[in-house]
C-alpha cells in the first residue's frame, strides 16, 4: 500500500461507510483504489467490514495515524487529520485495557483553572497515570521540558483534590515517533509505545517521577 494513500484515507474514516461515501470524504477517485485501501485497513486490524459497509471508530483512526507515521508519512499532515478526541479515545482505551479506570477532560479550578486530558486510576494501588496529549510537529527538547513541568504541576493539584489517588505519574503523550524519553523523571511517550509503557511500568519506575500525597505541603 502506497504510504500517501494511508494519509489520505484518514480524512475518510467514519462509522458505517459505503465505498462511495469513503471516496467522497477521502478524495480517492478510483473505485478500485478506494476498495483496496479499505480492505487493506481491515486486514491490518483497522476497522471492520460487514457486507457492503465499513465501520471505523476513533481508535481505528488513531491506529491508522500511527501506521501511516510508521510508513513514512509527514507528522504535520497526519496531525491535521486528527482531533483531540481521537487521541484521548485511544489513550483512555489503552488505560482501561491495562486495568485502570480512565477519565477524560478533567477541569480543576484552584489555585487557577487547568485541564488534564486523560487520567487513569488503578483501583487497587490508587496510582494514577496523568496524561497530557500533544500534537507535536517537531521534537524540541525545550518544549518537552516545559510541558513536562506543567504536567507535574497539574498532577500535584489533582492529588490535592482527589482522595482516591495516593500517587500520580505525570506523562506527556505525543504522536512524534521516537524512543521514550525522561525529562526530569517525567516520561515523554510516543502513543505508538504507550501500551508497552503501561505494561512495563514497574520495570521503569526507577527512572520515573512518582508524585505522592505525602509530598504535598500541609498549611
Amino acid at each position: 500500500m502506497h504510504s500517501a494513500l494511508l494519509a489520505i484515507a484518514l480524512k475518510g474514516l467514519g462509522p458505517c461507510l459505503r465505498l462511495r461515501e469513503f471516496q467522497a470524504s477521502s478524495g480517492i477517485r478510483g473505485e478500485t483504489t478506494a476498495r483496496d485501501v479499505l480492505n487493506y485497513l481491515v486486514r491490518n486490524g483497522i476497522g471492520q467490514r460487514s457486507q457492503c459497509t465499513y465501520s471505523f471508530s476513533k481508535i481505528d483512526k488513531m491506529k491508522l495515524a500511527i501506521h501511516a507515521l510508521e510508513n513514512g508519512n509527514d507528522l504535520e499532515t497526519i496531525s491535521r487529520a486528527l482531533s483531540w478526541q481521537d487521541f484521548e479515545a485511544l489513550t483512555s482505551t489503552l488505560l482501561n485495557l491495562a486495568g485502570y479506570t480512565p477519565e477524560c477532560n478533567i477541569y480543576l479550578s484552584e489555585p487557577y483553572r487547568m485541564q488534564i486530558d486523560v487520567v487513569g486510576v488503578n483501583p487497587n494501588s490508587c496510582l494514577a497515570i496523568v496524561a497530557d496529549c500533544k500534537h507535536w510537529k517537531k521534537n524540541h527538547l525545550s518544549s518537552m521540558l516545559n510541558h513536562a513541568r506543567k504536567q507535574a504541576m497539574r498532577s500535584i493539584e489533582l492529588l490535592k483534590c482527589r482522595r482516591n489517588i495516593s500517587q500520580a505519574i505525570p506523562i506527556v503523550l505525543t504522536l512524534y515517533p521516537m524512543d521514550v524519553k525522561f525529562m526530569e523523571g517525567i516520561p515523554i511517550v510516543p502513543v505508538s509505545k504507550f501500551d508497552s509503557f503501561i505494561q512495563d511500568l514497574s520495570i521503569s519506575l526507577h527512572e520515573i517521577k512518582v508524585l505522592s500525597r505525602d509530598m504535598i505541603p500541609k498549611f
